[in-house]
């Protein structure tokens, strides 16, 4: 490698202008290019995470880059994650440990006074052991009331003097002037060197005189126009499921206000299934529907009295003496349960709280935050499954009591299931993307493979972003005395 660090950082007009997508799409081409590549986040604010390898947790985007990257996701990836907990308030993860829940102005406070030295660190060892770092900023990269706690945006470009790539959604509206404006208002505007419109439908033509003209305004490379590509691929926030991306009749998502860990959905949506979401007491929704999931909730005690407000822990109860098939992951599987005590007030403000009652457990909070892949078999016997899957648990509290277990970690029991073995408990996150469990869940046969899938939309969105962007200067600007650390083709 040459002696100036190899980072580009991907910033955006706005939030959603298609940051993620773009930061992957340069991972996996890079990486075909034989290059080790790791993406980067310093600051990511989302409910969809991730348990790696050592115990520690990382924003789901990531991992899903360092996928893209073919390379195993690391903490240092994304070193500060906000888990946002309703009334001003964030868990907050810092090198993939919980340093519990944090109010607004005592989060930023954290991170003005550690932030910047542990994003620092973070870079430097990504930077010392790959030959590329791709960069992702945060929202917008001018907001200026947020500079003095910024971490994501141009002062992970500063770290280095790096090149960074400005992103900007058509679709949103305004994209010349959003493109202008964030380039007069962002900070180091020296250090931005290229642009890009992202997600345009249509004919490209009647762009050419507003680019040219940006360029001119900007002194900025326009790089390309990327058009709007069908894809499947994991959301970043729960703004990503705010309705459903594949709607489906057959499996209903119960989705309480608390909700979190979106994620577990993303194999519905990748097999085709799709998902029915119910915030409501919807009869209709549920009589259709072959089974119901009940999800992961950051706070279990308010979703459950969500639950009995509306009437949904009625209807539930329903369909289960009905037969249908009900799944409860982490916290909703603790929902599922008899009783959920909390000595400590960590989580049950109350102490203790009652659950549906639909399986023989009960869950007891303890301060311990449990963090770790697995490997997982399920030993449900109404379900046709010998394959070992990976999965991860991320949650407090230890759910005991039940004689008939799901799945096998390790050889130990984990989860529970009714006797029937249609009401079912786990704290296995990914748990979904075992197709036997489909399967069941829905009664149609499943031959789907989650892993494959996310390669061929990976590969999907790659192939549209090499063919649409100009990424000559990228790449001569990072690669000119770059040599790979490890062989392969350009894609």
């Amino acid at each position: 490698m040459s002696q100036k660090p190899k980072v580009i950082q991907v910033i955006g007009t706005s939030s959603s202008a298609g940051k993620s997508t773009i930061t992957m799409a340069l991972c996996r081409y890079f990486a075909g290019l034989g290059l080790k590549v790791a993406p980067f986040k310093a600051v990511n604010m989302s409910l969809n995470s991730v348990s790696i390898e050592g115990g520690f947790e990382i924003a789901r985007s990531q991992w899903l880059q360092a996928f893209a990257a073919r390379t195993e996701p690391v903490k240092e990836m994304n070193p500060f994650l906000l888990k946002p907990e309703g009334d001003a308030t964030s868990q907050v993860i810092a090198l993939g440990k919980s340093l519990g829940k944090m109010s607004h102005e005592v989060y930023g406070r954290f991170l003005s006074e550690h932030g910047r030295i542990i994003v620092r660190q973070s870079l430097e060892r990504l930077v010392s052991e790959y030959d590329i770092v791709v960069a992702e900023g945060a929202g917008s990269a001018s907001e200026i009331n947020l500079y003095n706690m910024d971490l994501s945006n141009m002062y992970v470009s500063s770290i280095n003097s790096t090149p960074a790539l400005l992103v900007a959604d058509i679709e949103r509206g305004g994209v010349f002037a959003s493109i202008y404006g964030t380039v007069q208002l962002m900070e180091h505007p020296e250090l931005l060197k290229w642009f890009m419109i992202n997600n345009m439908r249509g004919s490209t033509d009647i762009l050419e005189s507003g680019i040219s003209r940006m360029e001119t305004l900007t002194g900025k490379k326009f790089i390309g126009v990327m058009p709007h590509i069908e894809f499947r691929l994991p959301g970043e926030d729960s703004l990503d499921y705010a309705t459903e991306r594949v709607k489906g009749v057959r499996i209903c998502v119960i989705k309480y206000p608390q909700m979190e860990n979106y994620s577990d959905v993303d194999a519905l949506y990748l097999s085709g299934i799709g998902v029915r979401f119910v915030s409501g007491p919807d009869r209709d929704a549920l009589d259709r529907c072959k089974s119901i999931i009940l999800p992961g909730s950051k706070n279990v005690e308010r979703d459950l009295a969500f639950l009995r407000e509306t009437g949904l822990d009625t209807l539930i109860l329903e369909q289960a003496d009905l037969g249908k098939k009900i799944l409860g992951i982490c916290g909703g599987f603790q929902m599922l349960g008899d009783e959920i005590t909390d000595e400590r007030h960590l989580q049950i403000q109350s102490g203790k709280t009652t659950g549906l009652g639909l399986l023989d457990c009960s869950t007891e909070y303890a301060g311990e935050k449990i963090v770790k892949p697995v490997k997982y078999l399920i030993r449900n016997g109404h379900i046709a499954s010998r394959a070992e899957y990976h999965g991860y648990e991320i949650h407090y509290g230890r759910t005991h009591g039940s004689e008939r277990t799901f799945a096998e970690i390790n050889g130990s029991a984990e989860g529970s299931i009714s006797e029937n073995g249609r009401i079912m408990g786990t704290n296995i996150h990914g748990i979904m993307e075992t197709p036997e469990l489909l399967e069941y869940l829905t009664g149609v046969e499943s031959k789907f493979n989650y892993k494959m899938e996310l390669e061929r939309n990976i590969d999907l969105f790659t192939k549209a972003f090499i063919e649409h962007v100009d990424l000559r200067s990228i790449k001569s600007t990072l690669l000119s005395v770059t040599t790979p650390r490890r062989k392969g083709l350009e894609p």
